[in-house]
């Protein structure tokens, strides 16, 4: 269930597809449903929303840490 708009999804998927441009759309959404430790076919759009989320959370802390 979704208890956010699905718009939202779609903006932190497009920011990741910004990030990793080889990776196929299928291929993001499954490693983003990895990144959430469920199987794609099971995974809530809110537990994707938040792996999303937390994963260009983590990439920027890295990215910020490396410029320092």
């Amino acid at each position: 269930m979704m208890t956010g708009k699905p718009s939202d999804l779609l903006e932190v998927l497009e920011q990741l597809q910004r990030q990793y441009p080889a990776w196929r759309f299928g291929q993001l959404v499954a490693n983003v449903a990895g990144w959430a430790d469920q199987d794609v076919w099971d995974v809530e759009d809110d537990v994707l929303l938040e792996a999303a989320r937390s994963h260009l959370e983590t990439a920027k802390k890295q990215t910020q840490e490396v410029c320092v």
